[in-house]
């Protein structure tokens, strides 16, 4: 290759050690902004196919965007900044949608945004590539307790709303929105976070 497509590599390896070392530092933010800086160099290098000619280089960018994504969702899920850690483990599923460590992430904000039927499906998806993931045995435990819990809370709150018994198609709906607004609500708290 010539100097020209190995200075963005090199830079982009600076950029990452970076991140690498503010990550472990508890500096996230700081971690984001490096891996961003060293995904937009590999997105370049994607984008402009500058490796489609030699499939090996191909394969190692494509990695180098796969384990960038997921950095960013794990430092995303570090600043509580779900969407965004939702989005960059959705864009390395997208690349692999195997990944495990993707996988747990997007559970992990979908758990947390309080999404708890979604966050069980993501569970369900990599419990079949890995039954043994003991952390996501036990997020799926939790994520199906909590929605049974909201399900329950829904349904008595329409009773008492609704007061008849046999309104139950009403509890369903009320369930539904209580679920969307929930997740509203934490979109706002995160968007405030910034």
């Amino acid at each position: 290759a010539d100097k020209g497509s190995k200075l963005p590599e090199s830079k982009r390896e600076k950029e990452e050690l970076k991140g690498k070392e503010a990550y472990d530092r508890g500096d996230y933010e700081e971690a984001v902004k490096n891996w961003m800086a060293s995904l937009r160099s590999v997105k370049y290098l994607l984008d402009k196919k500058l490796y489609a000619h030699n499939a090996e280089h191909q394969k190692q960018v494509e990695n180098m965007d796969l384990r960038f994504n997921l950095n960013l969702a794990q430092a995303h899920l570090k600043l509580r900044d779900f969407s965004k850690a939702i989005e960059f483990a959705d864009n390395a599923l997208r690349r692999d949608p195997s990944s495990s460590k993707a996988l747990y992430r997007k559970s992990v904000a979908l758990f947390e945004t309080m999404d708890y039927s979604q966050a069980a499906q993501q569970l369900q998806k990599l419990l079949e590539l890995d039954p043994e993931n003991l952390a996501a045995k036990d997020l799926l435990q939790k994520a199906k307790r909590n929605e049974a819990r909201g399900e329950l809370r829904a349904r008595r709150m329409s009773q008492r709303i609704f007061g008849t018994p046999g309104r139950q198609a009403d509890a369903g709906i009320f369930s539904n929105i209580v679920g969307r607004i929930r997740h509203i609500c934490c979109r706002r708290a995160n968007a405030r976070q910034d």
